[in-house]
């Protein structure tokens, strides 16, 4: 008898190894892994970026509102603007109960490590949704989750700083597995997170209703229709425009315009909104999406339609310069997540109980997802991530800066430093896109420090430098503190 081929006994080994994960091992293991790995990673960088000074006014503001949440105060965090509530921002009550953990934590780890956990936990929802729903094997559903945990934008989300609506992309994962399998409680739990994490989603969980009306699921179709529908457009459209007009205007995340200023401006101005829409940054954002699953969701748009008018919406608000990466991609990620499992299952054959996918289509999904991580993720090994949190002669100055500052003393400061002066009621940003003026340092009059990082505002000139001294001295501030181009005022 011949032997046999060295190719042919490792094709064999490798079918018996697929066999014995297909028989349980697998669907309890590799997701698992997947999340723990993706969720101790994401926090450790999230965690080291706030170490080394690299987050900026979003987490500082959330954070201020979750140390106001703990200490029983109203959550009207200066950074955001002057007296306005936390909620009047994006509706996000998801932050009350992360506030319980702001009482016994410092706020920005919270947060950095919630954010984590969030984009972790959505691991297990998708790789049911791929396995149950899907019919897909272990190989394709293991392709799928690694294409999520090295997805670029996965990363982003994570280390730019902090948005609630990250917290709703295992929820929206979740609510597409658990209705498509019919456990109706932990849907409509599902569907609770959501809205608790920004209202504007009850609309995509409206327009899910669809999907499963086309499912046959007439009750739970017609209920999310309802549901979604009503808690957004009477957040949305009736309560944010009377808050707006009796707190003299505040902003949802819009470029700072309610839902319905957006709608109609695009009504009125068809021609420019088609632009805005189109515009580069707004493309390669969608490009970006799409590209480390090999555009496969557009094989599916039954399963990405529902968040197309919300997105277009976000698109319409503005550009990346406008609007944070995060308030424009989470939800999106999501919906290309659901529908990549069901593109999948369209492209392969099924078998007795399960969808086979050539081999070669998941080696192209699982070399677009590590060569567009290596190349684009801001977590890329190009970028040195393991590095983050090492701190130079700046960052030291700043961190003896900041031990400087009193605790419930009124500051403005630099955006790298507000994360860690974020547990006072009284915080202001210092703006970095023009040149620091003693005036407005010194605004409002409660005002008692300034602390100012030089690598983060326009260049000044030794002169320049010396007017702006002799300006805040006027104005009874004292240089306490100049080293390493960090520098704090502070005035009794």
């Amino acid at each position: 008898m011949s032997e046999i081929p060295y190719q042919r006994r490792l094709e064999r080994a490798v079918v018996r190894f697929q066999a014995r994960l297909e028989g349980g091992p697998g669907d309890r293991w590799i997701p698992a892994l997947v999340a723990i790995g993706l969720t101790a990673w994401l926090a450790r960088l999230g965690l080291s970026r706030l170490e080394g000074f690299g987050t900026g006014v979003d987490l500082a503001g959330y954070s201020q509102s979750l140390w106001l949440l703990g200490e029983l105060l109203e959550p009207r965090a200066t950074l955001f603007g002057s007296d306005l509530h936390v909620l009047e921002l994006r509706w996000s009550f998801i932050l009350y109960p992360l506030a319980v953990f702001g009482r016994f934590a410092s706020p920005p780890e919270v947060l950095i490590v919630a954010q984590a956990i969030a984009l972790g936990l959505a691991v297990f929802p998708l790789w049911r949704l791929a396995r149950d729903v899907a019919k897909l094997r272990i190989g394709a559903a293991s392709a799928l989750v690694v294409a999520y945990a090295l997805h670029p934008a996965t990363h982003r989300l994570a280390v730019d700083d902090f948005h609630p609506v990250v917290l709703a992309v295992p929820a929206i994962i979740g609510l597409a597995y658990f209705g498509k399998t019919k456990r109706w409680f932990w849907y409509w739990a599902c569907v609770i997170v959501a809205l608790a994490c920004r209202a504007d989603l009850g609309l995509v969980i409206a327009l899910w209703g669809f999907v499963l009306l086309g499912d046959g699921e007439r009750r739970a179709g017609l209920w999310t229709l309802g549901v979604g529908s009503i808690y957004s457009l009477a957040l949305l459209l009736v309560a944010q425009p009377l808050l707006g007009r009796a707190g003299g205007g505040t902003t949802t995340g819009y470029n700072g315009q309610t839902l319905g200023d957006v709608v109609l401006t695009s009504v009125r101005d068809p021609v420019d909104s088609l632009q805005a829409m189109v515009a580069q940054d707004n493309v390669a954002l969608l490009v970006a999406l799409l590209a480390p699953v090999v555009f496969l969701p557009l094989l599916s748009l039954r399963y990405l339609l529902p968040a197309l008018p919300l997105a277009a919406l976000y698109l319409l608000a503005g550009t990346a310069e406008d609007v944070a990466f995060a308030e424009r991609a989470a939800m999106l990620l999501a919906f290309v997540m659901i529908a990549t499992p069901f593109a999948l299952n369209r492209l392969g054959n099924m078998g007795v109980d399960r969808v086979f996918i050539d081999v070669r289509l998941l080696t192209t999904l699982t070399a677009a997802s590590v060569l567009l991580f290596v190349s684009t993720s801001p977590t890329s090994p190009y970028e040195s991530p393991w590095n983050w949190g090492e701190l130079d002669a700046t960052d030291r100055a700043i961190e003896r800066a900041v031990a400087m500052v009193d605790d419930e003393v009124p500051v403005r400061a630099s955006p790298s430093a507000l994360a860690s002066l974020s547990e006072r009621p009284w915080l202001y940003p210092l703006a970095v896109d023009a040149e620091p003026t003693a005036v407005n340092m010194g605004f409002p009059a409660i005002t008692r420090a300034v602390l100012v990082v030089e690598r983060e505002i326009p260049e000044r000139t030794p002169a320049e430098r010396e007017e702006f001294d002799r300006n805040m001295a006027r104005q009874g501030f004292e240089l306490d503190f100049d080293r390493e181009g960090v520098v704090l005022y502070a005035r009794g």
